[in-house]
């Protein structure tokens, strides 16, 4: 059952990675058309500039729990790789704690603020004056993934941490 949902949770995660990238592609094609209409028939869609920083968010968080699961933040591998692996392990399920208190109060704001703005039907007061929580959504989904994310990788850690305690040897990351 576990596998399961793991492999439905990582082809999940993976496709909002690749939405994530065809708004990046989308983003240059538009505003690459953008200018060149401006620059040849001298008219420019003015909406573009802020559906390109909607997306922008969007992308960001569409992406962030598949960087995650594949390791690809930002590690502290020249503190790490000094660390013994006992200690190594200790630091990375330590950071990880602290990070899933950091994501479990950014969950929360996210929620309790596109809530609000759901209840209030905030509207943004830009020049397409879209709703606002269909463009913040993506924050609470993003993060929620994330926090899913560095649970797994505590687990991961847990079981290094048991397997260093058993005296077995093994290459830690």
């Amino acid at each position: 059952m576990a596998e399961r949902f793991w492999g439905v949770f990582d082809k999940i995660v993976t496709a909002m990675m690749v939405i994530g990238a065809a708004l990046i592609i989308i983003d240059m094609l538009a505003v690459s058309i953008d200018v060149i209409v401006r620059y040849v028939v001298g008219f420019s869609y003015t909406g573009l500039f802020e559906l390109t920083e909607y997306s922008l968010l969007w992308m960001t968080f569409l992406a962030t729990a598949w960087l995650l699961k594949n390791d690809g933040h930002i590690k502290l591998d020249l503190v790490l790789g000094r660390l013994n692996p006992r200690r190594k392990v200790i630091t990375n399920i330590a950071t990880a704690v602290i990070c899933e208190i950091l994501l479990g109060l950014l969950i929360w704001y996210a929620v309790k603020l596109t809530v609000y703005d759901i209840q209030s039907a905030t509207y943004l007061s830009t020049v397409l004056q879209p709703i606002r929580w269909p463009i913040e959504i993506i924050i609470v989904i993003g993060y929620f993934l994330l926090f899913i994310v560095m649970l797994r990788k505590i687990f991961g850690h847990l079981k290094t941490w048991q397997t260093l305690s058993k005296g077995e040897s093994q290459q830690i990351t």
